[in-house]
């Protein structure tokens, strides 16, 4: 069976057998082109959402519109998927709503330094909403640094080794969330601006598809690297 059959079989199975569909896929080396690979990677993101309607415990890792990690497809979050087109909330287009979702984070940061992110929905009526962070410089879309939970946060909670933070099931049930998140240290090269991507849900919670909006929010951030001090140059007394 060649690896784009394998990929088609896995689409009747739940989420575990599919991600072991994903890595089979792209273990096959030398029989497709990176193209035909994230083409087919694609279809198999659209098959995992159309299965999973309502991701109350936790959303899947592809579907922020933030830009291909050229460096780890795996953990991708290509530009033209998002929760609203992949099957997951797709009645209405995204921003749609009359609701606001916002990011709120100071625009510069010392290398390793570890920023607080604020993540609301306002001016929203229903009761159950959600979302997922993540944060990439203009390297090939690199996704970078790391998300952290704050202390023990029942409501939130971190996804692919720090590339994501999310909501949980519990917190689902709130308008707001505090996530933390860490700059690469000091000896790594940063594309500045970083940019956070972040998409919320509206939802109606009716385990389907249909009747919930979904919003996407961007903020720049600068990490500044430290500033080598120059010497100074001292002047020669005359004797």
């Amino acid at each position: 069976m060649n690896c784009f059959g394998y990929v088609l079989r896995q689409s009747g199975l739940m989420r575990k057998k599919l991600i072991l569909g994903f890595i089979k896929l792209f273990s096959c080396n030398g029989k497709f082109g990176l193209v035909t690979q994230i083409v087919l990677f694609s279809i198999a993101v659209i098959m995992f959402c159309n299965i999973l309607f309502a991701h109350s415990d936790v959303p899947p890792l592809y579907c922020l519109g933030g830009g291909v990690d050229k460096f780890n497809v795996m953990y991708a979050a290509p530009s033209s998927y998002t929760c609203a087109v992949l099957g997951c909330h797709y009645q209405y287009t995204v921003n749609s709503g009359k609701g606001k979702f916002r990011l709120y984070v100071l625009d510069k940061c010392k290398p390793g330094e570890t920023v607080d992110i604020l993540v609301t929905f306002e001016k929203t009526d229903t009761e159950f909403h959600g979302f997922q962070i993540a944060a990439q410089d203009n390297y090939f879309n690199r996704l970078i640094g790391t998300f952290i939970n704050v202390g023990d946060d029942e409501d939130t909670q971190i996804e692919a080794g720090g590339r994501f933070a999310s909501h949980t099931k519990r917190g689902t049930g709130q308008k707001f969330w505090h996530v933390k998140w860490q700059a690469p240290p000091a000896g790594f090269w940063v594309a500045n601006p970083v940019k956070f991507y972040a998409m919320g849900v509206e939802a109606n919670n009716d385990e389907t598809s249909m009747g919930d909006y979904v919003y996407k929010a961007t903020r720049l951030i600068v990490v500044e690297s430290k500033k080598t001090p120059k010497p100074q140059v001292q002047p020669i007394k005359k004797k």
